[in-house]
C-alpha cells in the first residue's frame, strides 16, 4: 500500500509538471504574439524610463505590465513544477545527481529572478504616483521607480545572473534528458541549444548593447527551440503519469 501511495505521489508530480509545461508553452506563444503585435502597431519603442512607464500603466496597463516583465515572471513560476518533474523522472537513474543539481540551480536562479523582477514594486509605485497630491511625492516615486528598473534590468547588475543560472540549469537538465532513457534525445538537444542561445542572447544584451541587431536575431530561434522543448517534454510527462 505504501509503495502504491508513493507511486501515486510521483504520478501527481509528473501530471503537475506536464500541465505546467503546457501553461509555459501558452505563455511563450502569448509573448511571441504580443511582440509581433506591438511591433506591427509601432508601440515597441515605448520609453523605459520611470515616467514613461508610469504613463503607460495609466493609459494601457496590460502593455505596461508586459513591458515590466509580468509575462516572464509568470513563465518562470510555471517552470518550477516542470523542473521538479524533470528531476523526479531521473531521480533513480545514473544521472539523478545531475538532475538534482539542475533543480537546485534552477530554484536559486528563479528565486533571484522573482526578487529582482520589477513588476509588482513598480506597479505599487505607479499607484502612488497617480494619486500623488504634490510634485515632491511624484519626484520621489520617479526616483524610486528608476531604482526599481535599474535593479530589474538585464544588465550585469540586474537580472543577468538569474537568467544565467536558469539557462545553465536548462542546459544541464537537457544533458540529463539526453543521457537518460525517458525523454526523446532529439528534443533534448533542442532544449540544450535553446538554453545556450538564450545565454548568448542575455549576455549580448548585458555586455554588448552596440550589437543589439545581431543579438536580437538570436532571440527568435532560441525561443522556438525552447518552446518545442517545453511542449514535447510536457507531453512526455503526461504519458509518464499514465504509465506509472
Amino acid at each position: 500500500m505504501e509503495s502504491k501511495n508513493l507511486s501515486h505521489r510521483w504520478s501527481s508530480v509528473y501530471k503537475a509538471g506536464g500541465i505546467a509545461a503546457f501553461i509555459c508553452a501558452i505563455f511563450i506563444i502569448a509573448g511571441i504574439v504580443i511582440n509581433v503585435t506591438i511591433t506591427l502597431n509601432g508601440t515597441d519603442s515605448v520609453t523605459q524610463s520611470a515616467t514613461g512607464l508610469f504613463g503607460e500603466l495609466k493609459t494601457n496597463i496590460l502593455l505596461g505590465l508586459y513591458n515590466l516583465g509580468l509575462l516572464n515572471l509568470l513563465l518562470q513560476i510555471a517552470l518550477i513544477p516542470v523542473f521538479f518533474a524533470f528531476y523526479a523522472a531521473h531521480r533513480h537513474s545514473k544521472v539523478g545527481g545531475d538532475s538534482f543539481l539542475a533543480l537546485v540551480l534552477f530554484i536559486i536562479g528563479t528565486s533571484v529572478f522573482i526578487s529582482q523582477n520589477p513588476t509588482l514594486p513598480f506597479l505599487e509605485l505607479s499607484t502612488k504616483y497617480a494619486n500623488a497630491l504634490n510634485e515632491t511625492v511624484r519626484l520621489s516615486c520617479i526616483t524610486a521607480g528608476e531604482a526599481v528598473l535599474a535593479k530589474g534590468g538585464t544588465g550585469p547588475g540586474g537580472l543577468y545572473m538569474a537568467y544565467l543560472l536558469i539557462c545553465i540549469a536548462g542546459i544541464l537538465i537537457s544533458g540529463v534528458m539526453f543521457k537518460g532513457k525517458v525523454f526523446n534525445k532529439f528534443f533534448s538537444l533542442l532544449g540544450f541549444i535553446g538554453n545556450l542561445l538564450l545565454i548568448i542572447y542575455f549576455t549580448g544584451i548585458a555586455f554588448f548593447p552596440d550589437y543589439s541587431t545581431l543579438v536580437f536575431s538570436i532571440a527568435a530561434p532560441a525561443v522556438l527551440f525552447y518552446l518545442l522543448w517545453v511542449t514535447v517534454s510536457g507531453i512526455k510527462l503526461i504519458k509518464l503519469t499514465l504509465h506509472n
